[in-house]
């Protein structure tokens, strides 16, 4: 159920699986954690790990939100958390396009914590131009003018 502000999700039924988290390691050193589902209180525990574990290796990641559903201040905190622990310098995060998480992101000005992105390749390219000293020819949401 997608919703149109920052409300609280919808119960969660018996047996369902609030939070799925991927993790993918590609050849050129950029690992990514996906998430799918609602990062909130309750299920920030299982993707800390995952997503402070990746950053804990010498490659580059992306943390992909584009599944995830709904997300509260509590994954927003782990969130800024790993940017702490990186640096800024070896994280991209994807998210969809007005999906529940860029509104949440954009009206609490994580847009401007975080590099975001709408899809992969565009973090890809935004982590490979950091690597090889060309941060300032990506473009990513952050500077994106869409009125």
């Amino acid at each position: 159920m997608e919703r149109s502000s920052g409300a609280a999700p919808p119960r969660r039924s018996a047996g369902s699986v609030p939070l799925q988290v991927e993790v993918e390691r590609a050849e050129d050193g950029i690992s990514v954690v996906s998430l799918a589902g609602e990062l909130d209180l309750a299920t920030v525990p299982v993707a800390e790990r995952p997503l402070l574990g990746e950053l804990e290796s010498e490659g580059t990641l992306i943390v992909d939100l584009t599944r995830l559903s709904f997300i509260d201040s509590s994954g927003i905190a782990l969130l800024l958390q790993a940017l702490r622990v990186d640096g800024g310098s070896r994280l991209c995060t994807v998210v969809a396009r007005d999906s529940q998480v860029e509104r949440v992101f954009r009206l609490a000005g994580i847009d401007r914590a975080l590099a975001l992105h709408f899809d992969r390749h565009a973090a890809v390219a935004a982590l490979n131009a950091i690597a090889y000293g060309e941060a300032d020819r990506v473009d990513s949401t952050e500077t994106e003018d869409e009125s």
